[in-house]
């Protein structure tokens, strides 16, 4: 099997390749989540029926293309997230969740670094579909080998490893934490997607990626990439939950397994941080 490298790497090229030049960024952000639930309820439910909402809203022939060509990577990707998030070494295999570490991990990666955007709560799902666009407009993304592993899923996690230090322990300092290591002139952050979870999670995630502009950020990213190279990451992502009892699929970060019987996790990103690089190729 692939690893989760590998396998993001052909995620990414594929949606470059036969989706974002013939479809808008919405459009295809909408159609990956699609494909990733629809693989996910392949693993663990089979109830295809609770997607219904989130597919009205991708056109029919996106909607036939992404499930031929997107689901069954998606499917492998899913596997080997699990598998990490599984693992009793986390923190050797793949960068692990002492801060320090990770972007001394990171600085090893990256030849130089002009920009860091942070983005709260912003998933893989998210970054791949930005991707996907970069490659459109002519810039190079790359994601890199290391991945920062926050075991609860939540802020906290990564600000509280900036006590006893010169930065304020919040998401801007971890901003500028990593642009003084990386030595980049710029470093922003944004808590747009964290507060979209917060406000629809309830209201099922056909909700959630209508709310989440991401063309906008997409666009945030892309302005920076053109004039320097961008470092975009986040410090969690987020968590897609089925409520069994109520029968919809919604979007929360830091799920519990204790959270009852009558809820199956069917996407487990929010204890990932993935590293994605931006440049104007050539």
């Amino acid at each position: 099997m692939k690893g989760l490298y590998e396998l993001i790497e052909d995620i990414q090229d594929t949606m470059a390749e036969r989706f974002a030049s013939s479809y808008s960024l919405g459009s295809v952000y909408r159609a990956l989540m699609y494909a990733l639930i629809y693989a996910a309820l392949q693993r663990r439910l089979g109830r295809y029926d609770l997607l219904e909402p989130l597919g009205r809203k991708v056109s029919p022939p996106l909607l036939a293309a992404v499930k031929r060509e997107l689901t069954g990577k998606l499917h492998h990707l899913l596997e080997r997230v699990d598998s990490m998030l599984a693992s009793s070494k986390p923190v050797l295999a793949y960068g692990g969740a002492d801060l320090r570490h990770t972007i001394d991990a990171v600085k090893r990666e990256v030849e130089r670094v002009d920009y860091v955007l942070v983005y709260d709560c912003m998933s893989l799902v998210e970054q791949l579909a930005i991707s996907a666009f970069l490659k459109v407009e002519g810039v190079k993304s790359v994601f890199l080998s290391t991945i920062f592993v926050n075991p609860v899923g939540v802020t906290r996690f990564v600000t509280q490893q900036l006590h006893g230090t010169s930065y304020r322990a919040s998401l801007l300092g971890v901003a500028q934490y990593v642009a003084n290591e990386l030595r980049a002139s710029l470093y922003t952050r944004s808590s747009f997607i964290d507060e979209e979870v917060h406000e629809v999670g309830l209201l099922g995630v056909e909700e959630f990626v209508d709310r989440v502009d991401i063309d906008k950020v997409a666009r945030e990213v892309l302005e920076r990439a053109r004039s320097g190279r961008v470092l975009v990451l986040s410090d969690h992502g987020y968590d897609v939950v089925v409520s069994v009892r109520d029968n919809y699929i919604y979007v929360v970060h830091g799920f519990s397994r204790g959270d009852g019987s009558s809820y199956v996790p069917l996407v487990l990103l929010s204890r990932l941080t993935l590293f994605m690089g931006a440049y104007r190729a050539g």
